[in-house]
């Protein structure tokens, strides 16, 4: 009898073991797992702030980095940096500048930067590389090779040029930044610009789609609210196709609002004009960068910045621009994230165009 109570003892004692030792490795791995889905969970958040900031072009306000200047691109992790004639001291200074920048970006995404300047043949200048490089009417293939050679060699790795905004109208503002006197004159000056840029490792950027030169007023400075001729809006058109042809990898939007195909929103913030006719009709696969939102379009239009940049991003354009102002930006970026936790459209557009910056990048 002693023997069976023994035994029956020893059973139970096994028994609780047994389930004692059961309950903790499900208690354990129950914790793992709860621990595993709060870091996929951060992961994820992490991810969508960098991937929502490959969609931005910042700018930075002066020719060095300080400590704050740093924290604001960390927490940004923006996919291009727009320069200006503010960040420019000296060759040596710049191109230190950029070097210190593409580190940062390293250490946040693993890709570099889009370091973009205007750099216009005989327009917009940042550095004075591409100025007075027209003799007697005609090109300087020369002094231009040198000039986009020594933007290489500083870093530049975009060119916010060329402009092939045909003044379609001669009082149009635009004028004095097209360096040709007709449309065959300008599509063959553009399609050897951009081959030429090309050569020395830069993509150039056709700008201001679909063409401003029909407007006599300046769309970064004013409401433009214009009916365009289908011609002359065919017309403008064709350059685009002639330098997407040539090789351009991005499109520049412009900020007038053409009544003609939207009658409502400016071109950046327009999807029949960036979706319908830019990548359907011309078949544009690159990327397109909006012109720089928060001192033009947002003040201009009355629109708050970060409500201009989720519109921008859902009509069609690639990249936001806003080259102003590095504190008011991170604000902005703030803004549109907690938009894309809410909205699952923006969320995909924002995930594509990160995939298509990224795969870009790493060519």
């Amino acid at each position: 009898m002693q023997m069976k109570i023994k035994w029956l003892l020893a059973l139970i004692l096994i028994l609780l073991t047994i389930s004692i030792t059961v309950i903790f490795f499900v208690h354990f791995w129950s914790q793992k797992n709860l621990s595993d889905v709060a870091v996929a969970s951060a992961v994820d958040s992490s991810d969508m702030g960098l991937e929502l900031g490959q969609n931005m072009v910042v700018g930075i306000p002066g020719p060095t980095l300080d400590n704050s200047i740093k924290n604001l691109l960390h927490k940004i992790k923006p996919g291009g940096i727009v320069l200006y004639r503010r960040n420019y001291q000296s060759d040596e200074q710049f191109k230190s500048l950029i070097h210190q920048l593409q580190v940062i970006a390293n250490q946040d995404s693993g890709v570099p930067y889009f370091i973009m300047v205007d750099e216009e043949p005989d327009g917009a200048s940042r550095l004075n590389l591409l100025t007075n490089v027209f003799t007697l009417g005609l090109p300087d293939w020369g002094k231009i090779n040198a000039g986009m050679s020594k933007m290489a060699n500083l870093g530049v790795t975009v060119d916010l040029a060329p402009v092939v905004d045909y003044p379609f109208n001669q009082d149009s503002f635009i004028s004095n930044r097209v360096p040709t006197n007709n449309l065959s004159e300008l599509k063959a000056f553009s399609k050897t610009f951009i081959k030429l840029l090309a050569q020395h490792n830069i993509a150039a950027t056709l700008k201001h789609f679909p063409g401003a030169g029909v407007f006599v007023q300046d769309p970064h400075k004013t409401v433009i609210d214009g009916y365009v001729q289908q011609d002359f809006f065919n017309q403008s058109i064709s350059l685009f196709k002639n330098g997407i042809d040539a090789g351009a990898q991005f499109v520049m939007t412009n900020h007038a609002i053409y009544s003609n195909v939207d009658p409502i929103n400016p071109a950046t913030l327009s999807g029949p004009i960036l979706t319908g006719i830019l990548k359907q009709q011309l078949g544009f696969k690159g990327i397109i960068i909006t012109d720089d939102i928060e001192d033009m379009l947002a003040p201009i239009y009355n629109i708050e910045p970060a409500d201009a940049g989720v519109r921008a991003l859902k009509a069609g354009d690639t990249m936001i621009m806003y080259g102003q102002s590095l504190g008011p930006t991170l604000d902005t970026f703030k803004k549109i994230e907690a938009s894309v936790e809410k909205d699952q459209d923006l969320e995909r557009i924002v995930k594509n165009n990160y995939q298509q910056i990224i795969d870009f990048k790493n060519k």
